[in-house]
């Protein structure tokens, strides 16, 4: 039960790699050995030529394509029948990451994306171009203030907290300064909710691939 799916795409006639056992092609993230962004780099590197290839999210097998043409059929030709995403955490289970955009399928992820979608007309992305411009401005006043010719920062801590500003003010139209207000209870949430540094809710998010009606 466990080893078959790591055949599926063989049985299939399609290129894959040497998955793990269990873990598939995401062991170098389970072991925090690779981001996320390094773990498609490898898979996708796996077969310079081949127009698409499969690889495995632990047990799930998932097509990769390669091809711009295949890719441009697939996103705009053939968009309706893949309209749906993967749906990562059951919404009963979580329901804030479970009814997000990303993770609504079929009728609920049209009405979603129908609700979404005037907030993105080029008059709204104008003035949602100028808050944050205004978040950019406070960006660098802050390090301006400092007056010193070398600062040095840490650059993953410093860009999530103008990334939360930005957030901030254009989807909730609350105005923060988390550079200056470290520790403002907008950030610390936002920081809770997608903070997977702990090795509980590391495991409790890859649970939810491996396992996800005993996770519910």
């Amino acid at each position: 039960m466990l080893i078959r799916p790591h055949k599926y795409w063989i049985e299939r006639g399609v290129k894959q790699g040497i998955p793990v056992f269990v873990l598939g092609d995401n062991w170098g993230m389970v072991l925090r050995k690779q981001s996320f962004a390094e773990m498609v780099q490898m898979v996708y590197n796996v077969w310079p030529n081949a127009r698409y290839s499969g690889f495995y999210q632990f047990l799930l097998p998932t097509l990769l394509l390669r091809d711009p043409e295949l890719i441009k059929q697939v996103t705009v030709k053939d968009f309706d029948h893949f309209v749906d995403h993967r749906n990562f955490i059951p919404e009963d289970s979580d329901p804030v990451w479970g009814k997000n955009l990303f993770s609504l399928t079929g009728q609920r992820w049209r009405e979603m994306r129908t609700i979404l979608s005037p907030a993105f007309t080029s008059r709204k992305m104008k003035y949602m171009f100028s808050l944050i411009s205004q978040s950019g401005e406070q960006f660098v006043n802050h390090f301006l203030k400092k007056n010193e010719d070398i600062v040095t920062v840490e650059l993953k801590d410093t860009f999530t907290r103008f990334t939360n500003d930005v957030i901030a003010n254009t989807a909730f139209g609350v105005e923060c300064d988390s550079l200056e207000d470290r520790s403002n209870e907008f950030y610390l949430m936002g920081k809770e909710a997608t903070d997977f540094s702990s090795l509980w809710k590391t495991l409790k998010f890859f649970g939810y691939f491996l396992m996800p009606k005993v996770y519910k």
